[in-house]
């Protein structure tokens, strides 16, 4: 799992997981038209799910942007792309994201209103800002639109160079690839619009919106139906990412069955997931070479455990024999499979 890909995936689906933990509590009110949890969860439910929702976009931009320096700059990327980096850029997502949503955990709390109570967020006004207005506006642009436009201009170079590099590669495992990356990014970016863009629409609708424009019934039918979307997203996001990743499968597999003796290591690409790394024509055979070589080194210890033991070489140039004697402390020797 100590990959760069699967280390944003693992924060993309724990970000996911942990939005979709306010599903009870808002179920909750819905059913009983009153926030029955006191006023300090109602901080900590408006905080932790908007914390979640900003780290989720913003590591869906970051993960594009991975996207793009493996696919466009395959020489450069290793220098960038270690699981060090990884670590600090999820680390730092989930920083802003709290330091971001700071006014939240401000003005958040509970408001009586006969026997109900009701849990939101109660933004200052005064004659110069509308702090919901203000607020509306920010979350929008850095935590949708911002995103949105990152990941679309880092999918579509994706795209354009995986064109221009595909019709060159003739074998059906690359052209499969292609075909497979595409159809994944274009599935990623389409969820993504389809479940955020009418909850945002909705959120700066309603915020604009005349106060006495008397609309309530329909004003919460569609905040309903935009926040299931949102909560949908967070609940497709792991499988569009993890499932649809074979390095992430095998390494999942890897970790969870045992699997340390079946292959699994010698299965996983080099760390990209979604695209696979190209080798030079001998590489394959020079693993197979090394590995049968190790295999062999491993016997020959076995039978240096004995007094003596005679190794025959084989001459390069002359193809003569050469016979000669050790034991087993002259381990360091090169020693050349029979």
């Amino acid at each position: 799992m100590q990959t760069v890909t699967n280390m944003y995936i693992l924060n993309l689906a724990l970000a996911d997981e942990m939005f979709l933990i306010g599903l009870p509590f808002l179920l909750t009110t819905m059913i009983y038209h009153s926030w029955p949890f006191g006023r300090v969860m109602c901080k900590v439910y408006m905080t932790t799910t908007s914390i979640n929702q900003f780290t989720s976009s913003l590591l869906l931009t970051v993960m594009s942007a991975d996207r793009y320096v493996a696919v466009c700059h395959p020489i450069q990327s290793p220098r960038y792309r270690t699981p060090f980096i990884a670590k600090f850029i999820c680390l730092t997502a989930w920083t802003l994201s709290a330091l971001l949503m700071v006014p939240i955990y401000m003005y958040a709390s509970i408001l009586k209103t006969g026997p109900y109570i009701s849990c939101n967020i109660y933004w200052p006004e005064n004659a110069y800002m509308n702090g919901e207005m203000a607020f509306t506006l920010y979350a929008f642009t850095l935590g949708f639109a911002l995103p949105l436009v990152l990941i679309l201009v880092f999918y579509f170079l994706v795209i354009c160079k995986l064109k221009r590099v595909g019709p060159k590669n003739k074998s059906k495992e690359k052209k499969r690839t292609h075909r497979k990356v595409t159809y994944l990014v274009l599935t990623v970016v389409t969820v993504y619009v389809i479940c955020w863009l009418p909850y945002w629409c909705a959120q700066v609708w309603l915020t604009f919106m005349p106060p006495d424009s008397g609309q309530n019934t329909f004003s919460f039918t569609m905040m309903l139906l935009t926040g299931c979307l949102s909560y949908a997203n967070s609940a497709v996001n792991p499988i569009l990412y993890a499932f649809l990743s074979d390095n992430f499968k095998k390494s999942f597999a890897k970790a969870f069955t045992c699997a340390a003796g079946r292959e699994v290591n010698a299965q996983l690409h080099v760390e990209n997931s979604f695209f696979p790394k190209t080798t030079r024509g001998g590489s394959s055979r020079q693993g197979d070479r090394k590995t049968e070589s190790t295999q062999g080194l491993k016997v020959k210890c076995h039978e240096m455990e004995q007094s003596t033991a005679v190794t025959v070489m084989k001459h390069e140039k002359e193809g003569q024999l050469v016979r000669n004697g050790f034991n087993k402390q002259s381990l360091e020797s090169e020693v050349t499979q029979v």
